[in-house]
């Protein structure tokens, strides 16, 4: 997640060729939201996700889920969620997300259904007791850290994303260890206007930054991605390169995926929006498939 102080809106129109680095001295604190801790006091059961009764549809975004190995890759993890539930190849986040008052993950806020998975962020008042609050945007995440992780490799994931200030997105590469950082971001929005996809690297103990952006609106069905190598991520949108990032300090440790939206609550960051009178009370970001490679 990055935090950029002043960044101009005009970057939602242009693709930005250079790299920039963002020392410590920016306001960001250490990692704001993956794999939050869970409030001890509660008891660890596993969740029935609610899932909708729509007619399950193959292929929601109209591209189906690739098949066969690219060249120079072997397929290694997917996931087309043709189910009704979470495959347990995934794990759901709880709690709240490190640093970030104004948001809340639930695990019941993921569900899969209609040949999609659906992470909805809404007000909840069921997660009021466990310090969400009257207001937060309830949201949600996925990690595929119980089946998969690797050390490089090439990964796609097609998603769309409501409109709605104050619900942010991010698909990322995420330490197995969870010990942060390293963290690659290859799809990620400040939960401004959905008009500006961003990628970043963050490195380092002061939390360094390279970060990329390309405009494209992300309410519309989009591929990401990212091909990952040694000391090079090379990001892809809708099959093509738009931005390489070659630096000595992209991770050579084990990695797992993560796909998360997250609310952020008024005056907590120069980055983040927060949510607004005009934020709709439901926010979903829906995934019709995903998949990863590993160098052949």
């Amino acid at each position: 997640m990055i935090r950029l102080a002043g960044l101009a809106l005009a970057l939602a129109w242009m693709l930005l060729s250079g790299e920039s680095m963002i020392a410590a001295a920016q306001p960001r604190p250490g990692p704001l939201r993956h794999h939050p801790t869970v409030r001890r006091h509660r008891r660890h059961t596993r969740l029935r996700l609610h899932v909708s009764s729509a007619r399950q549809a193959p292929d929601p975004s109209g591209v189906p889920i690739p098949a066969g190995n690219p060249r120079g890759w072997r397929e290694v993890f997917s996931d087309d969620f043709t189910g009704t539930s979470l495959s347990a190849r995934w794990t759901a986040y709880w709690g709240r997300p490190g640093g970030d008052p104004g948001g809340f993950f639930d695990p019941r806020h993921v569900t899969v259904s209609g040949g999609q998975l659906v992470i909805s962020a809404f007000q909840d008042p069921a997660d009021d007791a466990w310090d969400a609050g009257p207001g937060t945007y309830v949201s949600g995440g996925v990690s595929s850290s119980p089946s998969f992780a690797q050390t490089y490799g090439k990964y796609l994931v097609r998603f769309r994303m409501d409109a709605g200030q104050g619900v942010a997105a991010a698909i990322l590469l995420w330490p197995r260890t969870n010990t942060w950082p390293p963290e690659v971001d290859f799809a990620e929005d400040n939960g401004s206007d959905r008009q500006t996809n961003y990628a970043t690297l963050h490195y380092g103990p002061d939390n360094t930054q390279v970060q990329k952006s390309v405009a494209v609106n992300l309410t519309k069905w989009h591929t990401v991605g990212v091909q990952w190598s040694a000391g090079k991520l090379v990001y892809t949108l809708d099959g093509t390169d738009w931005a390489t990032v070659s630096n000595a300090n992209v991770p050579s440790i084990p990695m797992v995926l993560d796909i998360q939206t997250q609310g952020w609550g008024c005056g907590t960051s120069t980055w983040e929006q927060c949510p607004s009178a005009g934020t709709p009370s439901h926010v979903n970001l829906d995934v019709d498939w995903v998949v990863a490679y590993a160098p052949a």
